[in-house]
């Protein structure tokens, strides 16, 4: 049972870690989009997991 709940534990971090830094590097490219006169295009799934950019 301790080993299930470290488990969890662990893939709690990973998963909110992924969202953190996938959220990051959205502000960062959507920030140089908008410094270059374009317009930040972004697609994400819940928690930004898996996410889409493109600068038009």
């Amino acid at each position: 049972m301790l080993v299930g709940c470290a488990a969890c534990i662990v893939a709690a971090f990973l998963i909110t870690a992924q969202s953190y830094f996938h959220h990051k590097e959205i502000k960062t490219a959507g920030k140089g989009c908008l410094e270059q006169g374009g317009t930040a295009v972004v697609e994400k799934s819940f928690l930004a997991l898996n996410y889409s950019f493109s600068c038009e």
